[in-house]
């Protein structure tokens, strides 16, 4: 696999059937499960590590699964993926808590691309369409030449 001439999403492709999986998604235990131009989803199963001492899943782990699963929408969009450069704006609205040990899934779509920019929106739902939380996200491009 030769990344320097691979598209966004040729890449996430190619990572998704290998079944590579970044750090972060180990530690919060997600999957990319569905990646298409212009989005990206995510199966979501926090652990015991992720939770308050209520047993709610910390709004931080729904947030950084929304940051993530944007950016990669993001990411599928470039046709060099060395030029995404990272979230400069991340908008969360919680409607109801995760529990611990629940699988809920994080998807997002691209609402807008320019040459700096590209602006997302994504949701967790559990598997019956549920929302616990959605989110809008503007990432940080790199000019493509």
């Amino acid at each position: 696999m030769d990344v320097k001439t691979m598209s966004g999403l040729d890449i996430l492709k190619a990572m998704q059937k290998s079944g590579t999986r970044p750090a972060m998604a180990k530690t919060m235990n997600v999957d990319l499960i569905c990646i298409e131009d212009g989005l990206a989803r995510f199966r979501c199963e926090p652990t015991k590590d992720h939770l308050n001492p209520d047993g709610g899943v910390h709004g931080g782990y729904a947030a950084t699964a929304l940051d993530s699963v944007i950016s990669l929408a993001a990411q599928t969009k470039l046709k060099d993926l060395f030029n995404f450069r990272g979230t400069s704006e991340l908008n969360v609205k919680f409607i109801r808590p995760i529990r611990g040990g629940q699988v809920v899934y994080a998807e997002a779509r691209v609402i807008s691309m320019t040459r700096q920019t590209g602006i997302a929106a994504g949701e967790i739902v559990d598997e019956d369409g549920k929302i616990y939380a959605y989110a809008s996200g503007t990432v940080m491009l790199k000019p493509e030449s």
